[in-house]
C-alpha cells in the first residue's frame, strides 16, 4: 500500500529523521524533508543516442552520434522561456533566441556541436518543465536529424511528486 508523505509525517507524527516500516522517512520523502540531491547526477551521456532531455533546473541534456548545426524545440509545462545560454551550444558560440516557450540555437559562422554528449544549453524558465516537443535538430548542412525526447529517469524519491511515498 502506498502511504503519502503527508500521512506518514502528520498522521503518524513522524519526523524526517524517523523510520517508517524500516525505511528512513527523509530518503522516501526528499521534497517534504528538503533532502533532494542535486540534478547534476544526471548526464547527457546517460541518454540513448540521438536524444534530448530536460532537467528541472532548465539544463537540456543531449547525446548524439552526429554533429549538430542548429536546434529548435518547445519547453513543455512552462509559461515561458526567459533566456538560453551556456552548454555546448555556448561553447560553439551559437546564437540563441527564445520566444514564448520556444528555444532556437544556430551558428552564424558555420560552427557546430561535435558528436558527443553533455549539456546542450541551459534555459531560464518561468515554471517547471515537463518535457520538450516540436524538436527540430539539424546537422551542419541543415538536414534534419532524427532526435527523440527522453524523460529524465526516476532515480530517487526526489523525482516523485511531493507528498508521495514509494514503498
Amino acid at each position: 500500500m502506498g502511504w503519502s508523505c503527508d500521512m506518514v509525517i502528520n498522521n503518524f507524527q513522524l519526523t524526517c529523521d524517523d523510520a517508517f516500516v524500516g525505511i528512513n522517512v527523509a530518503d522516501e520523502c526528499p521534497v517534504t524533508c528538503d533532502t533532494c540531491p542535486d540534478d547534476g547526477a544526471s548526464s547527457g551521456c546517460d541518454l540513448p543516442d540521438m536524444s534530448l532531455s530536460i532537467l528541472s533546473d532548465g539544463t537540456v541534456l543531449y547525446n548524439t552520434s552526429e554533429a549538430i548545426g542548429g536546434f529548435q524545440f518547445v519547453v513543455d509545462g512552462v509559461e515561458g522561456v526567459n533566456g538560453a545560454s551556456g552548454g555546448d551550444a555556448g561553447v560553439a558560440e551559437f546564437t540563441m533566441s527564445t520566444g514564448g516557450a520556444m528555444v532556437l540555437g544556430f551558428s552564424l559562422t558555420g560552427s557546430s556541436i561535435p558528436a558527443g554528449c553533455g549539456d546542450l544549453v541551459v534555459v531560464e524558465l518561468d515554471g517547471e518543465p515537463t518535457g520538450l516537443s516540436d524538436m527540430v535538430i539539424s546537422d551542419p548542412a541543415g538536414s534534419q536529424l532524427d532526435f527523440n525526447y527522453v524523460s529524465p529517469p526516476l532515480t530517487d524519491g526526489s523525482s516523485l511528486p511531493d507528498m508521495n511515498l514509494h514503498i
